[in-house]
């Protein structure tokens, strides 16, 4: 057994414990279990848990060695955890952490297309912080560090708000977080940049709807594509917004009234589909979706537009990395 499922096996232990002592769901005792390890105490709550588990927890997360692991080691277990978390509780599609993969292709354009200056991000709806996380990272990682982010996630559900919190203690990062339904008003500044893997689905509360354009005629609207006309009233002018969206609202019959739109509001930038290979079922595939807002000095370009066969070498990437380029010397630069 290899050091990391080793460690991986510890802390399930941990989180099982706590678990079963405050009867709660797996996420919740997760969240609870790193905040413990990174506070450095047991929190108990009206008696809860009791003193006998407390003596248990002490003792297992001593054997964790807890602060002498790197912030590497304690992402990755952490994220293990998570998966482990989505086959507990059954979480639903839009509550899956985003692929690795797409995090770094958003990385790549925002890295190309970003300002080094200091800029406002916000994810609108953030879930488990993961995809925001791991672009910052990435960005960071590739000297890119000259732009200070300042973070901000919006979701309405206090749980995935919790996994971010954790998350961006283990990231040694910091955000504000706001739990409140994204669609309405925003309660920050208006960001420089939005990165989001958009909720897919329909949006139950017609009569707040009715405020978008993008609202269906009869019955509920769809979820996403409110969300990318939200996304267009807050972006400061000239910001951009990097996306992971429907395949189908794009193109074919489902694009043939949105991208008219979509197309007058903001200057598209980068369209690019994602590998078949990626979904299961065709109905689920995805693009990430570029666009700038208008503003001074924002002119359109050429699209970026590409369809990846596969992403499952690392030869994949750079070969769109090179088209990036070749796009970005000609349109951009």
């Amino acid at each position: 057994m290899d050091k990391i499922e080793k460690l991986y096996n510890e802390f399930l232990s941990c989180v099982e414990c706590l678990q079963d002592a405050l009867n709660v769901t797996f996420g919740e005792a997760l969240t609870e279990t790193f905040d413990n390890l990174e506070n450095d105490q047991i929190k108990v709550e009206v008696g809860a848990p009791d003193p006998e588990t407390v003596k248990l927890l002490s003792q297992k997360y001593s054997q964790l060695h807890y602060k002498k692991l790197t912030q590497q080691v304690k992402v990755q277990i952490y994220t293990y955890l998570l998966l482990k978390d989505v086959e507990e509780d059954g979480l639903n599609a839009n509550q899956l952490p985003t692929p690795l993969t797409i995090s770094t292709i958003i990385a790549m354009f925002m890295q190309k297309l970003l300002p080094n200056k200091s800029l406002l991000l916000a994810d609108p709806a953030i879930g488990m912080g993961d995809l925001m996380f791991s672009v910052v990272n990435q960005l960071k990682s590739a000297n890119h560090s000259k732009v200070n982010f300042k973070l901000i996630g919006i979701d309405n559900d206090e749980t995935m708000l919790n996994f971010t919190d954790i998350g961006a203690q283990l990231n040694k990062l910091k955000i504000d977080l706001y739990c409140q339904d994204a669609l309405t008003p925003w309660l920050f500044s208006n960001p420089d940049v939005v990165i989001s893997d958009l909720p897919i689905g329909y949006y139950p509360l017609d009569d707040n709807a009715v405020n978008f354009t993008t609202k269906s005629e009869k019955g509920h609207s769809f979820a996403h594509l409110l969300f990318i006309e939200q996304i267009i009233k807050n972006l400061q002018p000239g910001g951009y917004a990097f996306l992971l969206v429907p395949q189908a609202i794009l193109s074919g019959k489902g694009g043939s009234d949105f991208m008219p739109w979509l197309s007058e509001k903001v200057a598209l930038r980068a369209i690019v589909e994602l590998p078949d290979s990626m979904f299961k079922n065709k109905l689920n595939q995805k693009a990430v979706l570029v666009f700038q807002n208008h503003g001074n000095d924002v002119h359109t370009s050429e699209v970026f537009l590409t369809k990846l066969d596969t992403l499952k070498k690392e030869k994949d990437l750079i070969k769109l990395n090179v088209k990036l380029n070749e796009w970005y010397t000609k349109n951009i630069d």
